[in-house]
């Protein structure tokens, strides 16, 4: 039988950048520099393809400047 053991990091912090509809870029509460982060689970389009400026405002309005805790692993 195989274990298997994950561990996945817990950043705390605030949005300080939306680049596109999955990534984002977050300042931690207690360990600068801030981090990119890459959503997981979401497909957005990227900034010059049909759609993406829409998108990107889609994620600016829901979490541009918000506190937020993205799990890393």
């Amino acid at each position: 039988m195989l274990a298997l053991q994950t561990h996945a990091d817990t950043l705390l912090g605030k949005v300080i950048n939306v680049a596109d509809g999955d990534t984002i870029t977050v300042l931690g509460d207690t360990n600068p520099p801030a981090q990119r982060s890459r959503l997981a689970g979401i497909d957005a389009p990227e900034k010059k393809q049909a759609f993406g400026n829409v998108s990107k405002q889609s994620m600016v309005e829901q979490v541009a400047g918000q506190a937020v805790a993205v799990i890393c692993n």
